[in-house]
Parts: C-alpha cells; sequence; structure tokens
C-alpha cells in the first residue's frame, strides 16, 4: 500500500477541516457508544485528540494554540454548551504535547501511553472545571468508573486501530527513532 502524499503545506489548511469533522464524528461516536453500552456507563470518544497528538509534528506552535482554541470553542459548543471549557484545555494540551514530541515520538508504546494521558487529563480536568462552573457533579469514583474507565479503553483501541494510518499520514517511521526534531 502507496504512501499518502501530503505536504505540511497541504496539512496546515487540511487539518482544521478534519479535526473539525472528527469532533462531529466523536459526538455521534459517543452517542452511539452509549446506546450500545448497558447500564451508567459512557464511553466517550476523543478521535480529535488522538489526531492533535500526531498534529504536533506539522505545525509551529502558535499554530496550535490557534486550532486548539478553535477546536475548544466547538467543542464547548457542541458538547457542553458552556464556553471555556475545552477552549482552555485544548491549547494547553496542544501546547503540552508540542513540548514533549521528541519524548512522545520515540517509539509506539510513548505514543499509545500518551494517549493514555491526553485522555484521562482532558476527562478529569474538563470535570473537575464544569464543577467549579457548576455545571457538573462532584461523584469522581462515579466518573472514574462509568466515564474515564470506558473512555480510556474506547480511545486506546481507536489509538491502536489508527497508529499505522497516522504515522503515514504524518510521515512518521514505524522504527524507535525514526522521528526528527524541528
Amino acid at each position: 500500500m502507496g504512501a499518502i502524499k501530503m505536504s505540511r503545506f497541504s496539512l496546515q489548511f487540511i487539518e482544521p477541516i478534519m479535526l473539525f469533522l472528527l469532533l462531529l464524528i466523536d459526538g455521534q461516536l459517543t452517542q452511539v457508544l452509549g446506546h450500545l453500552m448497558s447500564g451508567p456507563y459512557l464511553p466517550v470518544s476523543h478521535l480529535v485528540l488522538i489526531f492533535l497528538i500526531y498534529a504536533v509534528t506539522c505545525h509551529r506552535q502558535s499554530y496550535l494554540v490557534f486550532l486548539g482554541i478553535f477546536l475548544g470553542l466547538v467543542y464547548d459548543a457542541y458538547f457542553i454548551g458552556v464556553y471555556g471549557i475545552a477552549s482552555l484545555l485544548f491549547p494547553i494540551i496542544a501546547l503540552f504535547l508540542y513540548n514533549i514530541q521528541t519524548v512522545v515520538f520515540t517509539n509506539r508504546w510513548t505514543r499509545l501511553f500518551t494517549v493514555i494521558i491526553v485522555v484521562a487529563a482532558f476527562e478529569v480536568l474538563s470535570a473537575v472545571l464544569a464543577g467549579i462552573a457548576g455545571i457538573g457533579t462532584h461523584d469522581v469514583l462515579g466518573l472514574i468508573a462509568y466515564q474515564l474507565a470506558p473512555s480510556l479503553l474506547i480511545n486506546i483501541v481507536f489509538a491502536l486501530l489508527l497508529q499505522a494510518a497516522l504515522e503515514r499520514l504524518y510521515k512518521l517511521g514505524v522504527g524507535n527513532m525514526s522521528y526528527k526534531t524541528k
């Protein structure tokens, strides 16, 4: 199978559209998974965060901040209904990923662990911020058992299934030290 030929310049224009569509797909997947699960479990799809992990390899820090703000505003409007939670967290996550990218792209295991860390951080921090804003509950055990654990499980599966395609899209090698720093 041939590699996807897309320049970093092309990605700069296509990526916001792709990530916007992934936000919408995340919402639909979350609804479908919620209906398929029995009981109070709510796995939340975070394909956009998985793609954002790889996007840091192609863009400048300032571009990632603006992209994070845009995605956060859309996420806040589409999922939360209150502006400020995801629009704060997405740029912070993008900056965090940008600053640790040499570690993240050491090998496939570090990318998988990064997915776990980013998804867990987003879920927990968004619940904390929602609680501070008075729009969420303070049931920590419920959050962990019914939302965080299923969300981590489904996003680990997504990350594993998408890893080879994302490596080709973002022109990353499969080997251990194949990522080149900027």
